[in-house]
């Protein structure tokens, strides 16, 4: 469940969106704010060049949004003690807030999927969510290994 989690963080897919919680934060911010609280929480102090990493967004994009985060007060930049030339992004009390309420939502839908789904089910269901992103990112998914003659059948429940 962790790897979905990831997932859905980092590459963005969104099955949250009909959630009725998540639009509420959605009414507070967006959801590039929200997936970068929810960095900023997961992952520690950032430097603005990790966060945007971590983000896949240029760095110009993660400043944009960094000072929209700043100005309501959900983050707090400061220089850097070993280069002054170095952000380093950190959680505000009121955006640690808001990335817990995020994370719980993001928790509970994904225990309904994994409730949903057999042990076996939720491992095909990853490595497809999997495949499907590198598609997605113009990369070739991975082929089958060669020395697999059959292909695995999972009976699915209704």
């Amino acid at each position: 469940m962790h790897q979905l989690y990831d997932l859905f963080l980092k590459i963005g897919l969104r099955p949250f969106a009909f959630s009725t919680d998540m639009l509420q934060l959605e009414q507070k911010v967006t959801r590039s704010d929200l997936s970068t609280l929810l960095i900023l929480l997961i992952r520690g102090d950032l430097t603005m060049t990790e966060l945007a990493d971590e983000m896949g967004a240029p760095l110009s994009s993660m400043t944009s949004i960094a000072k929209r985060l700043e100005r309501k007060g959900y983050i707090a930049r400061a220089t850097s003690a070993k280069d002054q030339r170095v952000k380093i992004v950190m959680l505000t009390q009121e955006g640690l807030q808001l990335a817990k309420e995020w994370e719980r939502i993001m928790l509970a839908m994904l225990s309904k999927l994994e409730s949903a789904f057999t042990s076996e089910e939720m491992e095909q269901f990853t490595l497809l969510s999997f495949k499907a992103i590198k598609v997605f990112q113009d990369e070739k998914p991975e082929k089958p290994q060669e020395t697999q003659n059959h292909p695995v059948k999972i009976k699915i429940e209704e």
